[in-house]
């Protein structure tokens, strides 16, 4: 038995609250006893950004309501911390040297059986609206709508089977939701369905909605322990470009050229002699897609934070700590609108009496740095960013209140839904 059917066994026997009554694989087409399936994906959302997960950081009240009628994962990992291959493990439920896509250049193909495509084959209706990032059309759904690319956090394009839709004016995170409303709301009522609800937040570079930019703190957030590491003896994430402190003071800190004399940050492009001009030019082509009522709100609220910087940029020690406080709050306020939104969607559940026979599940493409050993993103192979949120919710069959401690990955995602959904797993 090979490493992934030990893992998935170890999974099943842990919870063995999750028995299927035998009529849940009933024939295609009929959705008689089989579960509805809601999978929602956020992007580099650490476990520390979970208030169900004991962090003080941020409160999550819809992502912890999961968790309280239901299952949480307290040692989930990804095989692989980094968007492409997270989500093509996810959809297969093979290693990344099985799948294909092993860094974020490769393409998926989707050829390979996929869990949704063999849920649609029997009788399942599939859906996915929001960050796809595959480089491929999605197969195996009978709807989607997808970010471009990484998408973008204020009028957002969507990739659709006829075109590009553009919402102009829309945030986000907001704009995904309204999608994966309209889908449960024009779906066959006669099927089961398979919605993959994937947000791009809480991606860099961490634009907050205009409606929530004075939520939380902005300027007393303690940094972890490690924040200081001087990475003595470890000279592989000495060289690890990622520091907070390096942070583009265009594209991350989101400070307009009038606001800063040049670029002093390498925002992970160290070497590259065009990167604080392509910084300086995406955080441009960022702010541009937002309104100009948006932009007042905007430039209202960030003038105080951003003047700040005036005082500190000459301390490298004060700079790298205000650099921490623009970063960990932007993070969060991303993270608020997620949860926002989640519980709209679990609110649409109760409101149609589908909650107990649909499983939710909430986790992302993998863990993030929130300032553990200095640094952002999750390039390095360190537990905060193996480590992932997973919470699952199955009112029908799974005992509310769990906390279960048994390793799982994000690897076994893909046998457990089709199992639940009684349609046969690939060997």
């Amino acid at each position: 038995m090979h490493c992934s059917s030990r893992l998935y066994m170890t999974l099943w026997v842990v919870l063995s609250v999750f028995s299927l009554s035998p009529d849940v694989g009933a024939a295609p087409g009929s959705s008689a006893l089989r579960p509805n399936i809601l999978f929602i994906m956020s992007d580099d959302h650490a476990q520390r950004a979970i208030s169900a997960y004991g962090g003080s950081l941020v409160s999550t009240p819809n992502i912890d309501r999961i968790a309280d009628e239901g299952v949480i994962f307290l040692n989930s990992f990804v095989t692989n911390s980094l968007c492409t291959p997270s989500r093509a493990v996810l959809l297969t439920g093979k290693f990344s040297h099985r799948n294909g896509v092993r860094s974020n250049g490769d393409v998926f193909d989707g050829r390979q059986p996929t869990f949704p495509r063999i849920l649609q084959q029997q009788g399942y209706e599939t859906a996915v609206v929001g960050k796809w990032h595959l480089g491929s059309e999605p197969s195996g759904f009978d709807y989607w709508q997808i970010l471009t690319g990484q998408g973008e956090y204020y009028s957002p394009r969507f990739l659709t089977r006829t075109g590009t839709a553009q919402y102009s004016g829309a945030y986000v995170t907001d704009k995904v939701t309204d999608l994966a409303l309209e889908f449960l709301q024009t779906r066959d009522r006669n099927k089961p369905f398979m919605l993959l609800y994937h947000h791009k937040a809480p991606h860099r570079n961490w634009m907050p909605s205009v409606d929530t930019l004075d939520t939380g703190n902005v300027v007393d957030i303690p940094v972890p322990d490690s924040f200081d590491d001087d990475y003595a003896g470890r000279p592989a994430a000495m060289e690890a470009d990622m520091r907070i402190a390096d942070m583009f003071l265009s594209y991350d800190m989101k400070l307009h050229p009038d606001h800063h004399e040049a670029e002093t940050g390498s925002g992970g492009g160290r070497g590259h002699a065009g990167a604080a001009r392509e910084a300086l030019q995406a955080w441009r082509d960022a702010y541009a897609r937002l309104s100009p009522a948006q932009k007042d709100k905007w430039d209202t609220f960030y003038a105080k934070i951003n003047a700040r910087y005036q005082q500190v940029r000459d301390d490298p020690e004060a700079l790298a700590r205000w650099k921490y406080q623009r970063y960990l709050h932007d993070y969060l306020a991303t993270v608020r609108s997620v949860d926002g939104n989640i519980g709209r969607v679990l609110d649409y559940l109760d409101a149609r009496g589908l909650s107990e026979n649909t499983i939710v599940i909430y986790t992302s493409d993998q863990g993030f740095y929130l300032g553990e050993h200095g640094w952002y993103d999750k390039r390095f192979m360190y537990e905060e960013s193996m480590r992932t949120p997973l919470l699952l919710r199955y009112p029908a069959t799974v005992s509310a209140g769990q906390q279960i401690e048994h390793l799982v990955q994000n690897l076994d995602l893909a046998p457990t839904l089709l199992d639940f959904a009684g349609a046969p797993i690939p060997a």
